[in-house]
């Protein structure tokens, strides 16, 4: 198997077919569908896991916080499997290939997994979050690059949703701008290293944007209600459009739970977001109160005293480019600690046993706050995507720095502290 670069989507091909009574008849009474795939460039073992989002009412949602709440470092760690629905599963063999059949009612969002994976030398490998499609009947077909980058082809509302944007030319040809910019030429110096890393960061905030651009003019503009409805689900980077296209949405599909309820978040959000200033270099840092993984409260404000310059950083588990800048604001903590610099990491993660997860698995050496996009500090500082941050003066609070990465945030410290 060959060596992969981490990323956050998973490499390999999915085919979806119904009967051809479905495509005759518009499915059958069974709705069934097979499921096949080859992921033979990323895997040659393990489960290939077809999931949603496990359904909790608020009875079982504030048990199930109490048992984690009392749980002891002593108990072992709920499973990936304890907090997702399998829709359907088939292990994948040697040839990294692998078959199912399941059904679908009507279409609808889903999420994929590779779980109990390991590589060749025997290392267990960890299931990357993000991977959705849209489970529809008919014939899609699932295919992913090396760098576990995927791809949709075939299914009405795949197309619609998703393929209407991420395979134009656009999309495409930034893919591999930045695959290529991923290698490392031999012999790299360190201001060629810094160029690239630049060239890089733009590249990756260029397919961010595309793919906003293209989730919501599909949610905004798309003559047909469910696939305007499908798109806002698919949407992790959201803005003011998002919520707009919920209350515009509201009027065409006035009977759907899901649509009834995000509109009316959607209303109360866009009136709260009317009224609150925009955050920005110049304006101060607004106080929250917050808590550790063990309960403990903490305010913003009691974190930075005798400190310097504090960065807030808002993250989560599944945010693949958060993760990424972890190692490298751990080197930029562990050199200006001494001299007054602060991190301060905020996770938007709503699962505390995902934010639990990832900070285990990142070892955050300063002050790890959550949790959640609607708590009190994600509310006050308007976010609604990640990773986001805000450098700011400890002794003003004024915030003097927005979004700082890599090389960057080295510059301005060098600059600030030294």
């Amino acid at each position: 198997m060959k060596t992969r670069e981490p990323s956050v989507f998973f490499s390999g091909a999915v085919v979806l077919t119904c009967a051809l009574s479905l495509l005759l008849n518009g499915c059958g009474t069974d709705n069934e569908v097979m499921i096949s795939g080859d992921f033979s460039e990323a895997y040659s073992n393990g489960r290939f896991v077809v999931w949603t989002p496990k359904q909790r009412d608020d009875t079982e949602s504030q048990g199930a916080s109490m048992m984690m709440a009392a749980s002891t470092s002593s108990s072992s760690a709920p499973s990936i499997e304890d907090s997702i629905d399998i829709v359907a599963e088939a292990p994948i063999n040697a040839d990294g290939e692998f078959t199912l059949t399941t059904e679908v009612v009507q279409p609808h969002r889903v999420y994929f997994y590779v779980l109990d994976a390991t590589t060749a030398e025997g290392m267990k490998l960890a299931p990357t979050k993000g991977q959705q499609f849209i489970l529809e009947p008919g014939e899609l077909t699932i295919t992913m690059d090396q760098n576990r980058q995927f791809t949709v082809a075939g299914g009405h509302f795949n197309d619609e949703v998703i393929n209407s944007w991420k395979q134009s030319d656009e999309y495409v040809a930034a893919q591999q701008a930045r695959r290529r910019l991923r290698t490392t030429p031999e012999g790299e110096t360190e201001e060629q290293y810094r160029t690239r890393i630049d060239e890089l960061s733009a590249l990756s905030n260029e397919l961010l944007e595309l793919e906003v651009a293209g989730l919501s003019s599909v949610a905004t503009n798309h003559k047909e209600p469910q696939v305007r409805k499908l798109a806002l689900q698919v949407s992790w980077l959201v803005g003011d459009w998002y919520w707009e296209a919920l209350v515009a949405l509201a009027d065409d599909m006035p009977e759907d739970e899901w649509v009834k309820a995000k509109s009316i978040e959607a209303k109360e959000r866009i009136e709260k977001e009317l009224a609150q200033s925009r955050i920005a270099i110049g304006t101060e840092i607004v106080d929250f109160t917050a808590e550790y993984l063990n309960g403990e409260s903490v305010t913003l404000n009691e974190l930075q005293q005798e400190k310097s310059l504090v960065l807030l950083e808002f993250w989560a588990s599944w945010c693949g480019p958060c993760r990424l800048e972890i190692p490298h604001m751990k080197k930029a903590y562990e050199r200006f600690k001494d001299k007054g610099f602060e991190i301060v990491s905020f996770t938007i993660d709503n699962s505390k046993e995902d934010w639990e997860s990832a900070s285990e698995e990142e070892d955050l050496p300063w002050p790890n706050l959550g949790m959640g996009q609607e708590a009190d500090a994600a509310k006050k500082y308007s976010v609604t995507g990640v990773p986001a941050n805000y450098l700011f003066d400890a002794s003003t609070g004024t915030i003097i720095e927005l979004d700082l990465r890599g090389h960057k945030l080295d510059e301005v410290l060098e600059d600030k502290l030294l």
